[in-house]
Parts: structure tokens; C-alpha cells; sequence
């Protein structure tokens, strides 16, 4: 039998990577901006995000707005 790994799309942000490596929680950090869990959760997932927002969790996170930013993210191209 053949196993498929699903290969994630890569990400845009690295929010949750660098929370995890800080030993931080979503909710720690969601506190810090004054923003719900549920929108720190769609910064997490890649579904939502603005310029100015990593800008600010990057300040909270004592890090580079760099350190944020996945270098090699592709948006997918679109089929027409």
C-alpha cells in the first residue's frame, strides 16, 4: 500500500511557530493585543492578517516582524 502525505500549503506567517518555540499560547498573546482567541486563532491559521497586526505581535514578541514572515511563501496561482 502507497501512503500519501497531504503537503500543507506553506504558510504565510510564522505566528504559531514562534509562540510555540517561546512556550506561549494563543490566548496569552491574544490577551497582550486585546484581541479575542478566536481572531488570534485565525492569525494562527493563516486566514486572516494584516501588516500592521504582525507589526504588533512581533513587538509583544520581543522579535523581528521578519521572524514573522515565511521568506518563502507563494500565493497559489489562480487557473484560469
Amino acid at each position: 500500500s502507497i501512503m500519501i502525505k497531504k503537503v500543507n500549503p506553506p504558510k504565510l506567517n510564522r505566528v504559531a511557530d514562534v509562540l510555540k518555540a517561546q512556550g506561549r499560547s494563543q490566548k496569552w498573546l491574544a490577551d497582550k493585543l486585546g484581541i479575542s482567541t478566536n481572531a488570534m486563532h485565525n492569525i494562527c491559521s493563516q486566514q486572516s492578517q494584516s501588516l500592521e497586526r504582525l507589526f504588533e505581535i512581533a513587538d509583544v514578541l520581543g522579535v523581528s516582524v521578519l521572524e514573522l514572515i515565511n521568506a518563502d511563501y507563494r500565493p497559489e496561482q489562480k487557473k484560469s
